[in-house]
């Protein structure tokens, strides 16, 4: 097919096609008249997919992009094509992603910088080596300067065994004085007596380690839950209050160990429980209780109240004395008055005031 061919069968293609008309109803045509007429030849259909134009493909590029558009606040953001700065993987909560092109920006050495999020991994990279390094140069630092002072003390103790050397060969007299103390030091008398005295550390050791296990488990069996239960009964009560009590009393049933340190003994574990039960826990009691205390009891309540009653009683005791012996014309005193006292809060404090007045009354 020829260029001119080409260009008419695209011009036909675009005009309209006509629509047909139904004829007019006649008389019955002859047989001449209803002769077929020659249709027309039929164009081949040309493909024009090539000849789009330009607007087109612009208006599906759009719509695509509007298709895929991202929501507010948020942007497309390209990734890395070229080769990166060094080798790593970028995950997300679902598994890896593309590596962004995003660029860093930060400050180091006193400078602003701005590289790429490939080359920022790499310069983390640079700096865990560079730590690990420097963690691996102070940690030979240390272990260098630990076998220097190592050596220097081994040269100091050689040069003191060269100098007693050069004095043994020098100087007789402190060769025999040194070859009679080394004869009385290794004497079998000296290691008899050293050999005993490692048997009597070994048995010491052995019983002190038997008497601390002995003491550990039933200061952890019985003491310790029995001091814990009563703190958390009595809470104004503190565990080590009653820890320094139990200790302070059982200074009282401790012996001398064999390391002379005090322990106490198996046999006064039976003392430990008693004082427990009959002393540690009823002061505990008397302790809360006092802590504890909002509102007089009833006891105390009566205290104050025979307290106020013999206050009142001693002050007319003391009037009517005053005015059977008060001069006439007497000076006021300087005295200062008596502060009034404290409201009693126990029955001791009570009866003691009352005591109190009640002597001051009889002076």
């Amino acid at each position: 097919m020829d260029i001119q061919q080409a260009l008419t069968d695209a011009v036909e293609a675009a005009l309209p096609v006509p629509t047909p008309t139904p004829a007019p109803e006649s008389a019955p045509q002859s047989p001449a008249d209803a002769a077929p007429t020659p249709e027309a030849p039929e164009t081949e259909p040309t493909d024009t997919t090539d000849e789009a134009p330009e607007a087109e493909i612009e208006a599906e590029t759009e719509a695509e992009a509007e298709d895929t558009a991202l929501p507010n606040g948020y942007v497309a953001v390209p990734v890395v094509e070229d080769k990166l700065a060094t080798e790593f993987v970028l995950k997300d909560a679902e598994g890896e992603v593309e590596i962004p092109a995003l660029i860093v920006e930060y400050k180091a050495n006193g400078k602003v910088r701005q590289d790429r999020l490939d080359q920022v991994v790499k310069l983390a990279q640079f700096g865990v080596y560079n730590q690990e390094r420097e963690e691996k140069v102070r940690s030979v630092e240390q272990e260098a300067m630990q076998l220097k002072q190592e050596r220097e003390q081994l040269a100091q103790l050689i040069d003191e065994r060269e100098a007693q050397l050069e004095r043994i060969l020098s100087d007789e007299d402190f060769f025999l004085s040194v070859r009679e103390a080394y004869q009385q030091e290794n004497s079998p008398e000296k290691r008899a007596e050293r050999a005993e005295r490692e048997i009597q550390n070994l048995k010491v050791q052995s019983q002190m380690v038997e008497i601390s296990r002995q003491g550990q488990v039933f200061y952890d069996g019985e003491v310790q839950p029995a001091i814990q239960l009563i703190a958390n009964a009595l809470p104004t009560v503190t565990p080590a209050e009653l820890e320094e009590r139990m200790a302070y009393a059982m200074q009282l049933h401790a012996k001398t160990g064999p390391n002379g340190q005090p322990y106490l003994p198996a046999s006064q574990f039976e003392a430990a429980r008693q004082y427990i039960v009959n002393d540690l826990a009823i002061w505990a009691q008397m302790t809360h209780a006092r802590r504890s205390e909002t509102a007089p009891s009833p006891q105390v309540k009566e205290a104050q109240a025979a307290a106020a009653k013999a206050q009142v009683e001693a002050q007319k005791a003391k009037r009517a004395v005053g005015q059977a012996t008060k001069p006439v014309g007497r000076a006021a005193s300087n005295t200062p008055a008596k502060p009034k006292a404290a409201k009693p809060a126990t029955i001791d404090d009570a009866f003691d005031s009352a005591m109190s007045e009640v002597m001051s009354s009889i002076r």
